[in-house]
């Protein structure tokens, strides 16, 4: 019970195991979050310095141009002083003749009158008819508020209004300034509003303060709220007074004119003024009376698109009487924190894309939408005469995408895509950083690493996705064994490595890698419910601060002694294996110093060199100097005869002596020493099998069988080699057999099949090597272009003792005879086992009953004898 309870405290609980995932969600969301952040403070920062400013306005501009409708409000006419008036009539104007001019207007009784013409000093002749017009009720005057000068006594205040316009930095005229405050200290009413209040007053229709709103005034069915200084993309503007956007309902020029000359010469229809606001301006460019509008901010230079002041006011009554009987909407902008949350929310939204869409397409396609959805707000938004600043929020976004971007492609670069945990650069850049471990006050480490055994198998037989879902799962039982305070990363294709802070011994260590192997040890479940078993290599390490740099390397040279060994339980780290790895590094510079001294190499395909040796005049077994290619029998087991000969490398160190193909194969097949060493076999086996051949007639069809390494069955010039081989030596290619392990056959499937094919295309024979043992698919099986399937030694060996392994040989003899195969068991060593291979119906036999494996000369002394079993 107390083992039980210790053996349950060391387990994380559920709660731990989910905090660990929240842990780091947390902890990738909240990197995400502080660059989220950081981006919006770097536009909220060039937001308050003014960066965008003229942007925004630009845009502002852009889109008026596009609302425009263009619509002529026939309820407005402007009377205008043009450059033939001027010419006619001089300028100023005098007393006499505007007297004349207001009253030829009043005789076609225009509802309003707004002159915006400032006179408050006589100018010739004719004052008092002047005075007598003015004294009109239906007449508006203007003043000026920006300077001292008093406006004419015969105007009273409630028909007088200011012409005075707000400019903005580029010059251009956006806003509409309805009050303001005189020198005098009055409250001042625009011309506009004065005109449009006037036209106004039958329908009752006037300003009242609006209870909704502190600031606001309503205006008929509209509701005006005045600009601030820093709203609808504004940077600290003078905000004084009661301003509000101006909304152009027409381009320059389009509002309906009459002349003064043609109001003199009564050219025109009287019906024209009848009930109409008449407006009295000079329309003349040499006047300099113009302003740049939305719709010339791009070409202020240029006369003829800019408007006149008269059309300005013009405008600015438009904008008033459309709001007091509803056919327009006020402009509306949010105050500065809705529009930081609309814009940090498009900014959210890229950079979101960026993290989450990992195909190009899809993510230059979501972009694409994310920008044109932005756009098409904004123009609804503009059409309902809401304006909201996009030009930071597109350079935000810009930023946010760029940063993101760098962000993902680092993240990426430390860590896994599959996974999402730590990589190998990850690993080997936080081991050497003292401050990383000083900051966790520790004092030892433990690491344990551990490589799945034939993963690649998985991935041939079930696809990379069903592969790519078990080690997802693999990772989540991984993480389930650990606690919170643990580091877990992939350092390969299917290697783990774990450390664990501060461990108190190694003991500790061990127990967290027997866990892992626990874990991984309940099979792995797959959709169509078919179990999937998987075994791992582990390798544990466990040391202080002064090792933690070698630690890794130490606890991957235990797991690849533990996948050497083929042992299934974790391996400690310790000066054995140290040496062991040493031992193996320099088995691997006496195999290249052999080959070296025996010239066992092979020149490039149809290549010579003079130096050097050709495939014709390679050294043969009876004069090779360390390497030797030893023929074990092959046995017909119904006839008891020699059916063929196994060509086995052997190795004959110069102070070792002979070394076992168990120890230095691996090494071969790791440093690619196996490709010219395997040519070399292959070369040698086929003249000898020839010159018995020849020597012996009564074994002219005698097999001779060559291992084929998996490094050599992908070599690219194989199948030219083998063809070179087979004509330089004679050999029949029915008399030769490749045999190909059962891993490497299941590895590349696809590949692996084209490449047999290309093989078989030779006529040699095909055999599977080590049957039983791997990881294979029957459904493949009769796909493989093989004649022979050899049952591994294992298997043999046990028969006598096991039912289950004669009950597996019998399947596999069964199996291959259905499929048209021939059947060889290796291992055979007791008359026990040959008589039940015999009764099972086994075709060949080989082992050391009838013969261990033979130099070249002892095999042919055998040939002789003529031996039987």
């Amino acid at each position: 019970m107390k083992r039980l309870r210790q053996y349950l405290s060391t387990q994380p609980s559920l709660w731990q195991l989910r905090h660990r995932r929240a842990t780091h969600k947390i902890r990738l969301n909240g990197s995400l979050l502080l660059l989220n952040l950081f981006v919006i403070l770097v536009m909220i920062l060039l937001r308050t310095v003014g960066s965008f400013e003229m942007g925004e306005l630009a845009t502002f501009d852009a889109a008026m141009r596009r609302a425009s409708q263009s619509q002529v409000d026939p309820r407005l006419v402007i009377l205008e002083i043009s450059e033939d008036d001027i010419e006619r009539y001089r300028w100023p104007l005098s007393d006499r003749k505007l007297a004349e001019v207001l009253a030829a207007l009043q005789v076609h009784t225009p509802r309003v009158i707004g002159l915006d013409l400032y006179r408050n000093v006589a100018v010739g002749e004719g004052q008092d008819l002047l005075n007598d017009q003015l004294a009109a009720e239906n007449l508006i005057a203007i003043e000026n508020i920006a300077t001292s000068l008093t406006p004419s006594a015969n105007v009273p205040p409630e028909r007088l209004g200011f012409n005075d316009v707000v400019i903005d930095r580029d010059q251009v005229l956006r806003r509409h300034l309805l009050f303001a405050k005189t020198q005098r200290g009055e409250t001042a009413y625009s011309l506009g509003l004065r005109v449009a209040l006037k036209y106004l007053e039958p329908e009752d229709i006037g300003l009242e303060a609006a209870p909704s709103h502190p600031d606001g005034i309503r205006l008929g069915e509209s509701l005006l709220v005045p600009l601030s200084s820093s709203a609808g993309g504004y940077h600290h503007i003078d905000d004084s007074g009661y301003q509000i956007f101006l909304n152009y309902s027409a381009r320059p020029g389009q509002v309906q004119r009459l002349s003064i000359g043609e109001l003199l010469d009564e050219e025109f229809d009287p019906q024209l003024l009848r009930d109409r606001i008449v407006l009295i301006g000079s329309t003349a460019p040499s006047l300099r009376d113009l302003f740049a509008t939305p719709f010339s901010a791009t070409e202020t230079d240029s006369h003829h698109v800019k408007m006149p002041g008269v059309e300005v006011h013009g405008q600015m009554v438009q904008q008033l009487l459309g709001l007091a009987f509803g056919q327009q909407r006020p402009w509306r902008v949010f105050p500065t924190t809705i529009e930081l949350l609309w814009g940090w929310s498009w900014i959210i939204l890229v950079m979101a894309l960026v993290w989450r869409l990992r195909r190009p397409e899809r993510l230059l396609g979501g972009l694409v939408l994310a920008g044109l959805g932005l756009i098409l707000v904004e123009q609804g938004l503009f059409a309902m005469a809401i304006w909201l600043p996009g030009i930071w929020v597109r350079w935000g976004m810009v930023l946010g995408i760029v940063l993101t971007s760098i962000y993902r492609l680092t993240y990426h670069f430390l860590h896994d895509r599959l996974t999402g945990l730590p990589n190998q650069t990850v690993v080997y850049q936080m081991l050497p950083d003292w401050r990383f471990w000083r900051s966790r006050r520790q004092n030892s480490l433990g690491a344990v690493v551990l490589d799945l055994n034939r993963f690649k198998a998985v991935n041939a037989c079930l696809g990379y996705q069903t592969g790519d879902r078990i080690l997802i799962d693999i990772t989540k039982r991984l993480q389930s064994a650990l606690q919170p305070s643990d580091y877990l990363a992939r350092t390969g294709a299917d290697e783990f490595a774990i450390f664990l802070p501060n461990p108190p011994h190694l003991d500790a260590v061990m127990d967290v890698a027997w866990q892992l192997r626990r874990r991984l040890k309940r099979p792995f479940i797959l959709e169509t419910g078919q179990p999937v078993f998987l075994t791992a290599s582990f390798g544990v390490a466990f040391g202080q601060q002064r090792h933690q740099c070698l630690l890794l390397d130490d606890a991957n040279c235990a797991m690849h002694r533990a996948k050497a060994l083929q042992l299934s339980q974790p391996v400690i780290f310790d000066a054995q294996v140290q040496q062991q790895a040493i031992a193996t590094f320099q088995l691997e510079l006496d195999l290249r110093e052999s080959m070296s001294h025996s010239q066992v190499y092979l020149p490039p395909v149809h290549d010579t060199d003079e130096e050097g040796l050709t495939d014709s005049n390679l050294p043969h077994s009876e004069l090779g100097d360390r390497f030797r290619v030893y023929y074990q029998p092959l046995v017909d087991l119904r006839s008891g005869e020699i059916a063929g000969f196994e060509a086995l490398l052997r190795w004959q160190h110069p102070q070792r002596g002979m070394v076992s193909p168990a120890e230095f194969i691996p090494v071969a097949e790791e440093t690619g020493a196996i490709i010219p060493l395997g040519a070399w076999v292959l070369h040698e086996a086929c003249y000898q099998m020839q010159a018995w051949q020849s020597q012996f007639p009564r074994y002219a069809n005698s097999i001779i069988s060559v291992n084929l390494s998996p490094y050599q069955l992908q070599s690219p010039d194989l199948k030219q080699r083998l063809r070179d081989i087979l004509s330089e030596t004679g050999l029949d290619p029915h008399c030769l057999k490749l045999e190909i392990t059962e891993s490497a056959v299941m590895e590349e499937i696809q590949t692996t099949l084209e490449i047999l094919h290309d093989l078989k295309a030779l006529d040699v024979k095909l055999g599977i090597d080590d049957f039983g043992t791997g990881y294979s698919s029957l459904s493949y099986l009769n796909r493989f272009p093989v004649n022979t399937l050899k049952i591994d030694r294992s298997f043999v060996w046990r028969m006598e003792d096991s039912p289950q392994d004669r009950a597996i040989i019998r399947t596999i003899l069964e199996l291959a005879h259905t499929l048209g195969l021939d059947a060889i068991a290796e291992g055979v060593e007791t008359p026990e086992q040959l008589a039940q291979l015999r009764q099972l119906g086994c075709d060949i036999g080989q082992g050391y009953w009838f013969a261990k494996p033979l130099p070249a000369p002892a095999a042919a002394q055998l040939l002789a004898r003529r031996p039987g079993w």
